[in-house]
């Protein structure tokens, strides 16, 4: 069972990606893209967090920081979120960053800017390696897997919390996985 990662407001949290790629869920407050951690931890965030780390190139295993801040404008209070590269040789335990949260008055570290679309964290869209971006779909093929593996313990947990039983084979694991894999290919996703 995958820990889920719980965002308070103001802390940040250290992690890095275990996959190059999250995958797009319906959330109870809309889509989330939920990731894989390399300390085998979850966790889900809106669609912006996405555009946040590709803008800032973050791939598999780099290290960053991610803060849910909570910020004002006049009476009006909203979230937003801060996405901040780590350097490399800090660890990423997943352990809450000693540094301090931004001031909920201060503006946000990294601006929300529109994504790029092509889901494999480069500014271009190219990808290196194999022709005609193989090497990207491979990446994408991966994490298809990974996630709809994730996916799965996550719905077997939630059923068996519920009384119910739910199992998933290997068949099921495939289907969800070129699933995703080809709708990530619609979204622009694989080139």
């Amino acid at each position: 069972m995958k820990e889920k990662v719980a965002f308070q407001t103001n802390v940040p949290v250290t992690a890095a990606l275990a996959y190059p790629d999250g995958m797009k869920v319906e959330g109870r407050y809309g889509d989330q893209i939920m990731y894989t951690l390399t300390d085998d931890r979850v966790m889900y965030v809106p669609p912006i967090v996405r555009n946040k780390l590709a803008d800032l190139g973050i791939r598999q295993n780099d290290p960053f920081s991610i803060c849910k801040v909570e910020q004002r404008d006049g009476n009006r209070r909203f979230i937003e979120w801060v996405v901040k590269r780590l350097p490399t040789d800090q660890p990423s335990s997943g352990a809450t960053a000693p540094a301090s949260a931004p001031s909920p008055a201060s503006p946000p570290a990294t601006p929300g800017v529109a994504a790029t679309g092509n889901g494999n964290g480069k500014a271009n869209g190219k990808t290196t390696g194999g022709p005609n971006g193989s090497h990207g779909a491979q990446a994408s093929l991966r994490s298809a897997l990974a996630a709809s593996i994730d996916a799965a313990i996550e719905a077997e947990r939630y059923a068996t919390e519920h009384g119910l039983s739910v199992r998933f084979g290997s068949e099921d694991l495939r289907a969800m996985a070129l699933s995703l894999f080809i709708q990530h290919a619609r979204d622009g996703g694989v080139r």
